[in-house]
């Protein structure tokens, strides 16, 4: 599947990491809850973001579409 944007990340990279992500919790006799996904996948993505601007956390914030003071406050609860 291609990405909607030269700068959007392919499905199954995010695939791959959903699944590893799954895996680890099944291991440790966990499931994960819906709020837990979203929270893999936003983290995900921003990391992805950051990797592609170097670390610019502004360049990373225009890239999400969204204010840098927003991707700071995602960080901080993901614990980026």
């Amino acid at each position: 599947m291609e990405p909607l944007h030269a700068d959007q990340p392919a499905a199954p990279e995010l695939t791959e990491a959903f699944e590893r992500v799954l895996a680890e919790a099944e291991a440790q006799g966990r499931r994960l809850g819906l709020r837990d996904w979203v929270d893999l996948a936003e983290a995900w993505r921003i990391e992805q973001a950051l990797r592609t601007t170097r670390g610019n956390r502004s360049a990373a914030a225009r890239q999400l579409g969204i204010g840098r003071r927003t991707l700071y406050a995602k960080m901080h609860k993901l614990g980026l």
